[in-house]
């Protein structure tokens, strides 16, 4: 079975982490996460949630920066943030 792929918005989080980190990876490793991809740490962390909020056009309280560790927590805040949804979309 073929795994299938990921939605929209995880790929635009996960090519913004790419970005923020200068992986210069066509098939970045799974899962991107602080910590366990090469340059993020605590200040490629910052470098990450800038990229992040430069691509999604919005601003992550302070509060909610440790939360941002991953696809998948960075995915969910950003769900939080918006009501029409982090795309755009309604």
């Amino acid at each position: 079975m073929i795994p299938s792929p990921e939605p929209p918005l995880e790929q635009r989080i996960r090519a913004a982490i790419v970005r923020a980190l200068n992986l210069g990876l066509a098939d970045p490793p799974v899962p991107l996460a602080l910590g366990s991809t090469p340059g993020w740490d605590s200040m490629g962390h910052m470098t990450v949630v800038m990229e992040l909020e430069r691509e999604f056009g919005t601003l992550f309280p302070v509060y909610r920066l440790p939360e941002l560790i991953d696809v998948a927590s960075i995915a969910k805040a950003l769900a939080d943030q918006s009501p029409a949804g982090a795309d755009g979309h309604t």
